[in-house]
């Protein structure tokens, strides 16, 4: 897989790439920018299969910088297609939302790219949106469970109940156990985890297994 990484740090692009280059999976660095100009250019150039892309690069060089959600949308309505893993050093609920509605595939801590990013790179490949650990808990209590939508963006799909009875299943629970911690009676608990896997498209408890390790609810 062919991966271009856009950040204005030499010294991050430079983790990146070793990230990438020893983990076995295939991936070649094929272009690195510091900014939005320059990475725009970059893309136009080099044919790509993934990007990773810093968030705030400061390109104050650039006749009309752009930067964060405006880079996004301009990424997005020139590639529609290019799967984009978004790395940020921010903790702001409303920017991560603005983030994914703009076409990130995904969102990765800068502190947890060791941790995360080849698991965000994989289930980015496999189609799927990778939603950040930090970020799940961040929004515990809002619609935060996110999957791509038409055009590359990704939208919400289940309820703050719904969430919570994925991660206590994932975490080992029973039905039983889980209406009883949470005052429910076992048939409600049955249709949230029922309606939870029809949204997903999931079909076994394997794969709602997966999925909730994937996106961090285990």
């Amino acid at each position: 897989m062919r991966v271009v990484i856009a950040d204005d740090h030499e010294v991050v692009r430079i983790g990146l790439r070793t990230i990438l280059q020893h983990s076995g999976e295939g991936y070649e660095v094929v272009g690195e920018a510091a900014g939005g100009a320059g990475l725009l250019k970059l893309l136009a150039d080099t044919p790509c299969d993934l990007l990773l892309l810093d968030f705030l690069m400061p390109d104050e060089a650039a006749a009309q910088p752009l930067d964060g959600v405006a880079l996004l949308h301009e990424l997005r309505r020139r590639y529609p297609k290019l799967p984009v893993i978004v790395l940020t050093m921010m903790r702001n609920s409303a920017i991560f939302r603005t983030m994914y509605q703009e076409g990130a595939n995904a969102v990765v801590e800068k502190g947890a790219i060791v941790d995360e990013l080849l698991i965000a790179l994989r289930t980015v490949r496999n189609g799927r949106t990778y939603v950040s650990k930090y970020l799940t808990r961040q929004l515990a209590g809002e619609h935060v469970v996110l999957r791509p939508a038409e055009g590359g963006g990704a939208k919400p799909i289940l309820s703050r109940r719904e969430v919570e009875v994925i991660r206590m299943f994932a975490q080992g629970h029973s039905i039983t156990e889980i209406a009883t911690l949470t005052h429910k009676s076992v048939k409600t608990v049955s249709r949230q985890k029922r309606s939870a896997m029809l949204k997903l498209g999931l079909s076994s408890d394997s794969q709602l297994f997966e999925y909730a390790r994937t996106h961090g609810l285990g």
